[in-house]
């Protein structure tokens, strides 16, 4: 992403100019007759000593405030503008995610899973005006979080996710779950809605992947299959210490691209097959546009403003006052 650009009229720069100038001319011209008036009533280095240090360096933090807040109602007027690059989309999502033993594999820095958490995460950050749910599944499929807008807690939700029993990848309960989720959306005008599909497995437990799309019933939900991990079996190896009591090796079902093909071929989606860590960057982004985004910081401006007025109120009762 580019770095924000900041755009702003100069319209009001002469106001500004001429406000600051004000200020300062009648702050030491007050401060003026104010030493007058100290001379003239009391002992001005008696007054000094009371305060603790030098009255006028001291009463130069009125001025101060009093210079920001000139600046400040300026800056309020010229529709300063930040504009920067974003995503956006016109789909609601949520997120299926694979939390079964084999995502546990290190072939991706640390694991499997936790390399999608944290690629997940980012892309969440990069989202505007967008809702996501959040299903996990292994044996059986788990809600995590339904449908929000609001991100800070979705990755909270994302960065707590952890393999959970029983053994095995049922990815239809997964899509039933999702789908669930997805009818439950309010209508906000015409959205998409799609289903991200994230495993290294195949379906061999819960509902079949058949029943799983009829249950869909023409809702015109997308699934975006990513497979991730081998397509090969791996076996795992049996410990020395267990060699002589029967162990029996594990074996990590290989990634069956063919049903995932499938799943996306069907509900108009896409597939993607993770082989690195930027096909994962990019199977996130490619239901998402591009775009500049602005946002005005008038409000912002406005709420600075009023801190910096009750600061400058504030110290008209202490001892930064200056004695009249």
């Amino acid at each position: 992403m580019n770095i924000p650009q900041i755009e702003y009229s100069t319209e009001y720069v002469n106001l500004m100019v001429l406000l600051v100038g004000i200020v300062i001319i009648t702050f030491f011209l007050s401060k003026r007759f104010a030493r007058k008036r100290i001379l003239l009533f009391g002992n001005y280095e008696t007054l000094e000593k009371v305060m603790g240090e030098p009255l006028i360096p001291r009463g130069l933090l009125p001025l101060i405030l009093r210079l920001l807040v000139m600046i400040l109602i300026v800056a309020a007027l010229s529709h300063i503008t930040m504009t920067k690059e974003g995503y956006t989309s016109k789909t609601d999502f949520v997120l299926a995610i694979d939390i079964s033993e084999s995502m546990q594999t290190e072939d991706y820095e640390p694991t499997r899973l936790e390399f999608v958490k944290r690629e997940t995460v980012d892309w969440l950050s990069k989202l505007g005006n967008v809702r996501v749910g959040l299903v996990t599944f292994s044996g059986k499929a788990y809600m995590k979080s339904e449908p929000t807008d609001d991100m800070e807690v979705l990755r909270m939700r994302i960065e707590d996710i952890t393999t959970e029993p029983p053994a095995g990848t049922a990815i239809g309960d997964a899509i039933i779950l999702s789908s669930g989720l997805m009818n439950g959306i309010r209508e906000r005008g015409k959205r998409n809605k799609t289903i991200i599909l994230i495993t290294d497995g195949r379906n061999n437990v819960g509902i079949n992947i058949t029943d799983a799309l009829n249950s869909l019933n023409y809702s015109d939900i997308r699934i975006n299959a990513i497979g991730i991990g081998s397509r090969e079996e791996h076996v795992s190896e049996i410990p020395s210490h267990l060699l002589d009591k029967n162990a029996t090796a594990t074996r990590f079902p290989e990634l069956d691209d063919g049903t995932l093909r499938y799943l996306a071929n069907k509900t108009n989606g896409r597939y993607f097959i993770i082989d690195d860590e930027d096909a994962l960057r990019d199977a996130f982004r490619s239901g998402l546009e591009v775009r500049e985004i602005s946002e005005e910081v008038t409000k912002y401006i406005l709420f600075a403003l009023c801190i910096i007025l009750l600061l400058e109120w504030s110290v008209e009762i202490t001892k930064y006052r200056p004695i009249p």
